[in-house]
């Protein structure tokens, strides 16, 4: 009865919960570019010779670079706009061909070349040192290991999607981030794609690992979120299923990082962005979840509590 009653009241109560809603900053977008270019040229250089995985990652670096970013950076400077979609295709052009590990692995090192060039070119020094658009560039990066996780694993669901995340699945360690809760193992579809998502997974994890050299005082918090990239990492090397892996991202690393790093509330005029938060799942579903594990303890220990 009482359960009955506290699901009909959170009905009523309509009042949203929260998740999170990450608003557009080119810098910050930028810095995830320029790391998400680096995972895939780097994963490139593993499979020279291997005609599919080259043709996987020529697609996903059109995705990172394409016409609109040659035309940008054209704008600010005339040689990385000709010298990088080059540096590109002639890594993919000699990745094709077995026996050219060597010359992939030189045309990698020139291109990292041009892409540090590019950050001060495309990213404005009070940017480049501004925690919060550091942060977001993390986030921006994580989006697309979930969303590569989410490829590999054929899921019926958008993992960068809250509000499709399996609640009452979830264990009170899972909730908490203290354990790793049960998780079910996951059939690997497309390993293109499941390379792909450890790497950027990888990359965030270093991202964020530059960031707390930078932010010491915020050791509690850095702690925090460096055991959760942790836990993300070992559950996407265990191939643990997609709701495991987000509520590592979205329970675990997403609400510490916010805070910490101000991200969501961060005003448009300090770091060129916006972020409203916007309702992506109803609070009566977190009632029912904490209603039914009252029923159970309750249910449990009812000798003990006397009805």
């Amino acid at each position: 009865m009482l359960l009955s009653a506290i699901i009909a009241s959170g009905l009523i109560y309509t009042h949203p919960a929260f998740a999170h809603n990450f608003g557009g900053d080119e810098s910050a977008s930028w810095l995830a570019k320029m790391a998400e270019i680096r995972t895939e040229t780097s994963i490139v250089a593993k499979h020279v010779g291997d005609k599919d995985a080259i043709d996987y990652y020529s697609d996903a670096l059109g995705e990172y670079w394409n016409a609109n970013d040659t035309r940008e950076m054209g704008e600010k400077n005339t040689l990385l706009a000709t010298e990088i979609p080059s540096t590109i295709n002639a890594t993919l052009d000699d990745a094709q061909k077995t026996g050219n590990e060597n010359v992939v692995n030189d045309d990698i090192s020139k291109l990292n070349g041009y892409l540090d060039e590019s950050v001060p070119v495309r990213v404005d020094k009070d940017k480049l040192d501004n925690s919060t658009v550091q942060a977001l560039a993390v986030v921006f990066v994580l989006k697309e290991a979930l969303e590569k996780y989410g490829d590999a694993v054929n899921s019926t669901v958008d993992l960068n999607d809250m509000s499709q995340m399996n609640m009452s699945s979830m264990s009170s360690g899972q909730m908490s981030g203290m354990s790793s809760g049960m998780s079910m193992s996951s059939t690997i579809v497309d390993q293109n794609a499941y390379e792909n998502s450890v790497g950027l997974a990888t990359s965030a994890q270093s991202m964020f690992s530059d960031l707390t050299a930078t932010n010491a005082d915020k050791s509690a918090a850095n702690t925090k979120i460096t055991t959760a990239f942790t836990k993300l990492l070992q559950d996407l090397n265990g191939k643990a299923d997609a709701n495991t892996v987000m509520t590592d991202v979205h329970m675990n690393i997403h609400p510490t990082l916010i805070t910490a790093y101000n991200v969501q509330e961060a005003s448009e005029s300090d770091t060129g962005y916006s972020t409203p938060a916007v309702p992506e799942f109803p609070l009566p579903a977190i009632l029912i979840v904490i209603s039914i594990a009252g029923v159970v303890v309750a249910t449990r220990f009812r000798p003990r509590l006397g009805f």
